[in-house]
């Protein structure tokens, strides 16, 4: 990840000007997870969400080169929010029949995607961009700690007050302190060199 892209104006437009393979393989691998826990946000099953995930790549592939950023408008990731909710949309419709029982599953994802406005799908977008964002940036970042530091902070992310923490790892409060101060900085420094890198 050391390659300095920022999608909106350097990944995206390579993508679009030239369908470059090298650059369509980076998109996929950056943004394959996201596509998949916004899939998985707008209520599609586990499989399901694994089997759309390729038609909703195909569909981004085809639909990028009509894709334009514009400041301030819709960002990409509502763009692809956008297609994502339409490739789902588009399975459901077409395996839900109406008047029979098994099909009823179908009815219920098409019916409550139907109902999913597009503010609703910018709130989506972003909501799980912060979560995909900041799991991405964990990863990154946890080897550059000792794992008792990463034992410490993965326990904190379940809100357990500092004293308990402490008495848990056998240290004191003010050192819990420190080693959740020192992840959460190198943390935060991460997520915004993705999201500058990533954004759109």
């Amino acid at each position: 990840m050391g390659q300095n892209y920022h999608t909106r104006q350097t990944l995206l437009y390579k993508l679009i000007d030239s369908n470059d393979e090298k650059s369509w393989d980076e998109f996929v691998q950056l943004y394959e997870g996201y596509i998949y826990v916004v899939l998985r946000s707008l209520g599609v099953n586990i499989n399901t969400a694994e089997d759309l995930l390729q038609d909703v790549l195909l569909k981004v592939w085809k639909s990028l080169p009509n894709y334009e950023y514009r400041e301030g408008q819709c960002t990409f990731r509502t763009w692809l929010c956008l297609v994502i909710k339409s490739v789902a949309y588009n399975y459901f419709r077409k395996k839900s029949t109406k008047n029979n029982d098994k099909n009823l599953a179908y009815d219920e994802t098409l019916h409550k995607l139907d109902s999913i406005t597009e503010p609703e799908i910018d709130k989506i977008a972003e909501l799980e961009w912060k979560s995909y964002i900041s799991n991405m940036a964990w990863k990154n970042v946890q080897s550059e700690f000792a794992p008792r530091t990463v034992e410490i902070f993965e326990a904190s992310l379940n809100e357990i007050p500092n004293n308990a923490l402490a008495e848990q790892f056998d240290t004191s409060e003010s050192s819990i302190r420190v080693y959740k101060s020192r992840v959460k900085k190198v943390l935060l420094k991460e997520m915004a060199r993705l999201n500058e890198e990533l954004g759109g």
